[in-house]
């Protein structure tokens, strides 16, 4: 989320560049897309989210909803990991990502370190903390 910010240009053109070699690889659940919205809008990028959200449906990216097993193990999750700040979309992502046996791109590390698919597991990440640019 924090690439969406202009003022950490740095991320914003890695994410930009990741993105776009990516294409339609990139699946953004909805609560992910959700979130986006209400955060470029809160930072005075209204215009950026509405074309993030044309270019969803221009299938630029795809957009989808997660199966009901999904949405069950995303919930399981908020449950068990309540006291660590875990959120509905980063769950959604988490079952997502275990369901589909895809990897995960977020800057999100705190989150996804502290909610473990398993003991001495991690979550599968596109990109690395270390390989993050600085802002």
């Amino acid at each position: 989320m924090s690439a969406c910010n202009r003022r950490e240009e740095r991320r914003h053109d890695f994410a930009v560049r990741l993105l776009s070699a990516l294409g339609r690889r990139v699946v953004v659940p909805w609560p992910v897309y959700v979130e986006v919205h209400l955060v470029l809008c809160a930072r005075g990028y209204a215009r950026a989210a509405l074309l993030f959200g044309h270019a969803l449906l221009d299938g630029t990216h795809a957009l989808d909803r997660p199966t009901d097993g999904e949405h069950l193990r995303a919930l399981e999750m908020l449950d068990r990991y309540e006291t660590t700040g875990l959120d509905l979309a980063d769950a959604v992502v988490m079952a997502i990502a275990e369901a589909r046996q895809a990897l995960i791109l977020t800057w999100d590390f705190r989150h996804f370190r502290a909610a473990a698919p398993g003991r001495r597991r991690h979550w599968p990440l596109l990109v690395q903390e270390h390989e993050m640019p600085e802002p």
